[in-house]
């Protein structure tokens, strides 16, 4: 009975979280920018440490707008480069983004008191110890913007499927990509209070790339990211209080297992349908 209350709120916490990214996740791995959510996070982290500068504490409420100013700046200019198709590819683009965004926050905070403890708790977070209005206040925002997904989804969801295609219908791509890049960096924003960034990008990638072995559906593989998600969170805390470690590298690890798994089933479920068919 202690395990279980003192648990509840992490495991609901994790449940949000993959509610939102296993969603999410499908959308990533379509458009091939694996590497976005830890970009717009450690955007979002500059945004919280540029306030350093001006005396603002990061757990002070002022921190979420200049954060949430970060993240639609670097929304407007992955959506614009996509528009001009660039020659260097979107995900390295990503990649040098994150690379700029930790050098800049590293330099910032290099002289802070208690810079080391930030960086540690933003990477491996502390879902352990989430509080229930945080993951109240999580749950109104992803609600909010997993409604407007599903009311624009034929919008959203083209664009992911097709972009040449979306561009060639006439619909506004510039537009609805960057409301999917704010969208995706505002839920990150949050989340990565929440859980931090590995059990961010763990939740985002790891659960879609396990529904993809065995389906091309978004509703399947939606359900399919959300029950891995489920099933890989409980197991996570379980060894977390057991054996007393942080419980955020505890369910990536076992998110990690859980794709070795998938994907020897999917080699065993594809042997045995070509043997039925021969």
């Amino acid at each position: 009975m202690e395990a279980l209350l003192f648990m509840s709120a992490p495991f609901v916490a994790c449940l949000t979280l993959i509610g939102i990214h296993g969603y999410f996740g499908i959308h990533v791995l379509k458009r091939g920018i694996i590497f976005i959510d830890i970009a717009m996070a450690q955007i979002a982290a500059l945004g919280v440490t540029f306030a350093f500068i001006f005396h603002i504490d990061h757990e002070s409420p002022w921190t979420y707008p200049v954060s949430l100013a970060f993240v639609s700046l670097a929304a407007w200019f992955f959506s614009s480069l996509k528009c001009k198709q660039p020659r260097i590819c979107m995900e390295a683009i990503i990649g040098i983004s994150y690379a700029v965004a930790a050098t800049a926050a590293v330099l910032i905070i290099d002289k802070a008191a208690g810079s080391h403890e930030h960086t540690k708790e933003m990477l491996i977070g502390s879902i352990l110890w989430v509080q229930w209005p945080e993951i109240i206040k999580s749950v109104l925002v992803y609600s909010l913007i997993g409604g407007f997904h599903v009311l624009f989804r034929h919008k959203f969801i083209p664009l992911s499927e097709d972009y040449e295609a979306a561009i060639k219908s006439g619909m506004k791509t510039r537009v609805w990509d960057f409301l999917f890049y704010l969208s995706l960096g505002i839920v990150v924003m949050h989340s990565v209070r929440i859980g931090g960034i590995l059990i961010v990008f763990a939740f985002l990638i790891i659960p879609s790339s396990i529904s993809a072995l065995f389906s091309t559906k978004w509703l399947p593989r939606i359900i399919i990211g959300w029950l891995t998600g489920t099933v890989v969170s409980l197991l996570g805390l379980i060894l977390s209080w057991h054996k007393d470690v942080p419980s955020g590298p505890a369910v990536v690890l076992f998110l990690g297992i859980f794709l070795v798994l998938a994907i020897f089933a999917r080699r065993i479920i594809k042997q045995k349908v070509t043997q039925g068919a021969s």
